[in-house]
């Protein structure tokens, strides 16, 4: 009985853990879908004589680079990996604060980028927000409840 019970607890809490993380999913897949285009679109728009310093390469690719380690982190925490939540919860705000500070410097980037940096960090603030809840983090229970 024990045993039957301490499954279907466990199957609640996986369940109400993917839909708590649902919109981060779909948030940072937008985030990596977002920064591979404006990569991918780093070649097209140099093609045509608009200036892509190697700052924008590389800005670009750490970018990139952020949002896919948040999505692996997400879909490893949605799974109920309690370290990747962790990992999620530090790096978020990171990257959110590494955006804002890219965006507010005058002159760094030019507008076309910071806009699209402005529109990152749009997608990775309720991000940060959500898995930092205490609603969020009460899915992912310390230990294993012993019967």
């Amino acid at each position: 009985m024990t045993e039957t019970t301490t499954s279907t607890t466990a199957a609640v809490l996986a369940t109400a853990r993917r839909a708590a993380l649902r919109p981060v999913l779909v948030l940072l897949g937008c985030f990596v879908a977002l920064s591979a285009a404006f990569l991918g679109s780093l070649p097209v728009l140099a093609a045509f004589g608009v200036a892509v310093d190697i700052a924008i390469w590389i800005r670009g690719s750490f970018v990139l680079a952020s949002a896919v380690l948040l999505l692996i982190f997400a879909i490893a925490a949605a799974r109920g990996s309690r370290s990747a939540l962790l990992r999620l919860r530090i790096i978020a705000p990171i990257v959110l604060a590494a955006i804002v500070v890219i965006v507010s410097i005058p002159g760094f980037l030019p507008d076309w980028v910071r806009l699209e940096q402005a529109v990152c960090g749009a997608l990775v603030l309720p991000v940060a927000i959500i898995v930092n809840l205490p609603r969020t983090r009460a899915l992912f229970p310390a230990k294993a409840a012993n019967a």
